[in-house]
C-alpha cells in the first residue's frame, strides 16, 4: 500500500496515519481493485472524525468531500459506495487491522497517562438474524485523558471478557496509568498483568461481606 510523501497541497510529509497501516494485507485481486486500500482508510478516518456513524454516512462524506480528499491521495475513481465499503472492510483480516490501529493510537502519545477504563459492551444492532449470528460483544480500553479507544477485542459473550482482558492489555503501553475494570475483571491474573506492565489498578467486585472483601483484596495483592 503506497504512502504519499507530498500531494498537491500536501501535508509536508508522509501521512502518518497510513504509515501504520502500510503492512495491512489487502485480500482483493489487484487487477480488480478500483479503490486502493489507503484511499479507503483515509476516507473512513476523515468521515468518522467528522461524525459519520455508518457506511452510508461515510460514503456520503466521500461523495461530497472528494476534492478535499484528493489533496492527499489521487482518488482517481472517486470514492466507494456504502455497499462497497462494507465489503472491503468485511474482507480485511480483523486481527491485522486491530494491530495496525493500536500501533497508530499508541503513536499519538509517548505514554498513556491518567485513567484507562477497560469495559465490555454489546454493540447495538450488531446481531444478524438472517445469518443466525448473535450480537457482537467488545472489550475495549478507553483513555480518559486522550478521549480515545486505545484498543478493543471481540468476544463471543460477556463471560469471555476474563480471557480477552489480558490479551488486550498485552497490546497496550500503560506504564504509569491507572486501569479501571468492573467486577468481571476481578481476577488475580488480571491484576498481576496490570502491575507487570507498570500500571496501577482500580478493580470493582460485587457487594460482599467485609471480611470476604478483605480476602479478595489480599488475593489480588498476592
Amino acid at each position: 500500500m503506497a504512502v504519499v510523501e507530498d500531494g498537491p497541497e500536501g501535508l509536508g510529509g508522509k501521512l502518518d496515519f497510513l504509515a501504520h497501516f502500510a503492512d495491512l494485507p489487502d485480500p482483493r485481486q489487484a487487477l480488480k481493485v478500483l479503490y486502493p486500500l489507503d484511499e479507503v482508510l483515509l476516507l473512513t478516518l476523515c468521515a468518522v472524525l467528522c461524525g459519520a456513524d455508518g457506511w452510508v454516512s461515510v460514503a456520503m462524506f466521500g461523495r461530497r468531500k472528494v476534492a478535499f480528499l484528493r489533496r492527499y491521495l489521487p482518488f482517481a475513481k472517486g470514492t466507494p459506495s456504502h455497499d462497497q465499503l462494507g465489503l472491503i472492510f468485511g474482507a480485511l483480516d480483523a486481527g491485522a487491522f486491530q494491530n495496525c490501529f493500536i500501533a497508530w493510537t499508541q503513536s499519538l502519545s509517548a505514554a498513556v497517562e491518567g485513567v484507562v477504563a477497560v469495559d465490555g459492551k454489546t454493540l447495538r444492532r450488531s446481531f444478524d438474524r438472517a445469518a443466525n449470528k448473535g450480537a457482537l460483544h467488545m472489550v475495549s480500553a478507553w483513555s480518559s485523558a486522550q478521549k480515545l479507544i486505545l484498543g478493543a477485542r471481540a468476544v463471543d459473550e460477556k463471560s469471555n471478557e476474563i480471557t480477552a482482558i489480558p490479551e488486550l492489555l498485552d497490546l497496550l503501553a500503560i506504564t504509569g496509568a491507572i486501569v479501571t475494570i468492573d467486577a468481571m475483571g476481578c481476577q488475580k491474573k488480571i491484576a498481576e498483568k496490570i502491575i507487570g506492565k507498570g500500571a496501577d489498578y482500580v478493580i470493582a467486585h460485587p457487594p460482599i461481606g467485609l471480611e470476604f472483601g478483605r480476602a479478595v483484596d489480599m488475593g489480588l495483592r498476592g
